[in-house]
């Protein structure tokens, strides 16, 4: 299979295509998507989508380990959670973590097929359906909340489940709030195939890393763990794919965006495992904010020439 074929794959709009050779070559999709980043420093980030009661309960013992592996990293938090667990989203901030908004309510948070996920007071709507103007609102309503609550001010955003329910219009909203970045499209989408690239708005956007045996998805604990039918549920199985993910970073540059669930990666086992990979690789981890800082420096550096 020829690398000018899977990259015609990579572009195509056509789903079915798109499924059917995910199935086919997965590897040789991956590889394409991988090389599209080589050339660049290698680096990881290491997120977690705290979007259940259940994730903020784990949070002292996902901060344990990360303080004994010495590793920061990034927590997407809701600004309903923030109100009525302050405590908790206050150590994350003593602990030196990043916080990034990831709206006030977290349109379609609700999901019949879960238990903890059934309660009333979780949002039904779908944030790609619910206007710019509710947008909007979701966004400014969760900064509000991490200021007053936590005298915090974020500096970046994700799409309540990123990907197809992210809307480009959120970008200018995040512009006006001085924010820096945003982590919400898929790596296996334009325009940039993975790499971080620079909104016109302003924004810097942190594509998701893909899954090495489904490329067209993302590298997360959702789709390997927690879900019915989950890809890669066994002992070691998803810390092996992300080495199998950080192998060509490593050896050719290219960047390692993950993220979690804080419950099912720290009952799973696969959190600590993944954290010492991450200290054996030697692959060299930065918060959504430091990577925005050093892209931006180095623009400026570069149009001074």
């Amino acid at each position: 299979m020829s690398n000018r074929w899977t990259k015609q794959v990579l572009r195509s709009r056509n789903s079915l295509v798109q499924k059917a050779a995910s199935c086919l070559v997965p590897g040789g999709l991956f590889a394409a998507l991988i090389e599209e980043q080589a050339g660049t420093d290698a680096f990881c980030t290491l997120s977690f989508d705290c979007d259940f009661p259940r994730d903020i309960e784990v949070l002292p013992e996902v901060l344990t380990l990360l303080q004994r592996y010495d590793v920061v990293a990034s927590f997407a938090c809701i600004g309903q959670w923030v109100r009525r667990f302050p405590d908790a989203h206050r150590a994350l901030v003593a602990s030196g973590h990043e916080l990034v908004n990831h709206t006030e309510t977290h349109p379609n948070l609700y999901h019949p097929d879960y238990d903890y996920a059934r309660s009333d007071d979780l949002n039904r709507e779908r944030f790609n359906q619910i206007g710019t103007s509710r947008r909007r609102e979701e966004i400014e309503q969760c900064h509000q909340t991490f200021v007053e609550l936590l005298d915090y001010e974020p500096r970046g955003f994700r799409t309540p489940h990123f990907g197809a329910l992210h809307v480009d219009d959120v970008y200018p909203i995040l512009a006006d709030l001085g924010y820096r970045f945003s982590s919400s499209k898929l790596a296996a989408a334009p325009p940039s195939w993975g790499r971080p690239f620079y909104t016109a708005a302003g924004v810097w956007e942190f594509p998701l890393s893909p899954c090495p045996h489904h490329p067209f998805g993302v590298f997360d604990s959702w789709h390997s763990l927690s879900k019915r039918g989950a890809a890669h549920r066994g002992t070691g199985v998803l810390s092996g794919l992300f080495a199998e993910l950080c192998a060509p970073i490593l050896a050719e540059g290219g960047y390692a965006n993950i993220y979690f669930d804080p419950c099912d990666a720290l009952s799973s086992g696969e959190l600590e495992r993944i954290l010492v990979e991450i200290g054996d690789s030697g692959l060299e981890m930065r918060t959504y904010g430091e990577l925005a800082d050093e892209l931006q420096s180095h623009a400026v550096a570069s149009a001074d020439r």
